[in-house]
């Protein structure tokens, strides 16, 4: 099974669950930026990962956003109020480290993969905006670092394409995320069914980029098979920060993470066993053959003198057959456990 080390993580589908806090571009102040980077390590999560960009280098003058709602914004406008400058992505980087919590970024432009790769992220990320932007796949490939792709906005083939092109490129560090690009979709756009898809096709590590609304989604991707989960963090939803619609809040996101955590306990190893919590239950909750009426030295066993009852602490039922024919060594009352020493 293909496996993708990223730290001291391994991404691999019987690996525990690889969870992502997506706490975006300069949504908050830096102040605000520290307190999403602690609020993911308090909530458990693998990694925070931020957005890497220069507004001019990624948006023309009359690029526009056009939103669920109607309405629409300047693309260029609005990736310039939140670039996150070279100096915040060091203080973040810094505390992140200081934390103990891996951090890493989604770049935009060869100038963000080299800043990245000074600043020592163990992992890429990019967004399904660049599945197409093969070019920018070969840079970043050719760093060496693992690859998390996002996928949304896609054709299979088209995802087929990017995985070649990077893997042309001598990297096959590749972790695939299924997404659907909207804020926010509705249900009936999750598609989570594509996550066996893209495992069928591809035999890479897949994983959810989570748009949908609340956790479930998240919880139900993790147990249909995504092995990584990213979903959007924010302090605090009611001030409608930047990708609120999409968001989660601290308590919120523990709670994910609690339960797709408990997704990694249930699974278990798939060795058929007895756990020492059953060892009582196999006792009580089995069953033995029993007297169905008084027996006394020299008496021949028939079936219709016995019955099968519980506890397990006698003669198991399975060797039934055995038992019928023999003769009772000494006296057994009715309803008394027939021991093995009877026979």
């Amino acid at each position: 099974m293909r496996e993708i080390k990223i730290k001291n993580s391994v991404i691999s589908h019987d690996k525990p669950h690889y969870i992502i806090a997506e706490i975006g571009a300069m949504y908050e102040n830096i102040d605000g930026m520290k307190k999403l980077v602690k609020a993911s390590k308090e909530a458990g999560v693998d990694a925070v990962k931020i957005q890497t960009y220069q507004a001019e280098k990624l948006a023309l003058p009359g690029a526009i956003f056009q939103f669920e709602d109607g309405s629409t914004m300047s693309q260029l406008d609005f990736f310039k109020q939140y670039e996150i400058s070279l100096d915040n992505h060091k203080i973040l980087f810094d505390y992140a480290n200081e934390l103990d919590i891996p951090i890493f970024s989604t770049p935009s432009h060869s100038d963000d993969v080299d800043f990245l790769d000074s600043m020592n992220v163990p992992v890429f990320k990019t967004g399904s905006d660049d599945l197409t932007n093969y070019p920018f796949l070969e840079y970043i490939a050719g760093k060496g670092k693992p690859i998390i792709v996002s996928t949304g906005m896609a054709t299979l083939a088209e995802v087929e394409k990017a995985v070649g092109v990077i893997q042309k490129a001598g990297n096959d560090q590749i972790v695939l995320l299924h997404c659907t690009v909207s804020y926010p979709p509705g249900p009936e756009s999750a598609n989570l069914n594509i996550i066996k898809t893209l495992r069928y096709a591809f035999d890479l590590p897949v994983g959810y980029s989570d748009h949908i609304f609340g956790v479930f989604s998240s919880v139900l991707a993790a147990s249909l098979g995504a092995c990584v989960i990213e979903k959007h963090l924010t302090l605090d939803r009611s001030l409608k920060r930047a990708d609120y619609q999409v968001s989660l809040e601290p308590d919120e996101m523990k709670d994910m993470v609690d339960q797709i955590r408990l997704i990694d306990t249930l699974r278990g190893s798939g060795v058929k066993k007895v756990y020492p919590t059953e060892e009582k239950w196999r006792r009580n909750a089995r069953k033995s053959i029993v007297a169905a009426r008084d027996f006394k030295p020299g008496d021949v066993i028939n079936n219709d003198a016995l019955k099968i009852m519980r506890p397990g602490t006698g003669i198991h039922p399975q060797y039934l057959n055995f038992v019928v024919g023999r003769t009772i060594k000494k006296e057994i009352k009715c309803n008394e456990i027939i021991p093995e020493d009877a026979i």
